[in-house]
């Protein structure tokens, strides 16, 4: 019976993505949490705190899961679109082994922004994690606006780009 539901759900994330391929959760907005992390890359700690003034997209991502990878380039493409004042892109790569093995996948998918390393309590640090990929947008003042489950990166940029552009993902176009 053990095997039997892994087997379900093996085929559940292969049809639909390691978070089921969920549509954007709306939540009621709340304060980011102050994190700092520590760079996959080595190059030091990235402070969510230091990161305010900006529109921020999170990504909970792991090296294993499908879903995720496949949404790398467009990403990567957001990340390249627009100000660094204005936006920032952030990965933080969960449970994907030794930090070189991460290394040497950032750098084969050509992953320029900036990717952190999660540890403990990390993933729950924005609320109930659900599964990969999920995401978090935050806005400028530091609030967590919107949680996407699953492969649903063509909502996050239209998203990105109402609150890089508008400031609020309520206001009127």
């Amino acid at each position: 019976m053990r095997n039997m539901t892994w087997i379900i759900t093996a085929v559940t994330m292969a049809t639909l993505g390691c978070g089921g391929g969920m549509a954007p959760l709306v939540e009621e907005p709340k304060p980011a949490p102050s994190l700092v992390l520590e760079q996959v890359d080595g190059s030091g700690a990235f402070s969510f705190d230091e990161q305010k003034g900006k529109v921020i997209l999170v990504d909970l991502w792991a090296t294993w899961c499908a879903p995720c990878i496949a949404e790398i380039p467009k990403l990567q493409k957001m990340h390249e679109s627009y100000d660094p004042e204005e936006f920032t892109m952030v990965g933080i790569v969960l449970e994907s082994g030794e930090r070189n093995d991460i290394v040497d996948f950032i750098t084969e998918k050509s992953i320029t922004y900036p990717n952190l390393l999660g540890e403990e309590g990390s993933k729950e640090a924005f609320g109930p994690f659900l599964g990969y990929p999920t995401k978090y947008l935050i806005d400028k003042e530091g609030f967590v606006v919107k949680k996407y489950l699953g492969a649903v990166v063509e909502q996050v940029t239209r998203d990105v780009e109402k609150l890089v552009r508008t400031g609020s993902l309520s206001a009127t176009d």
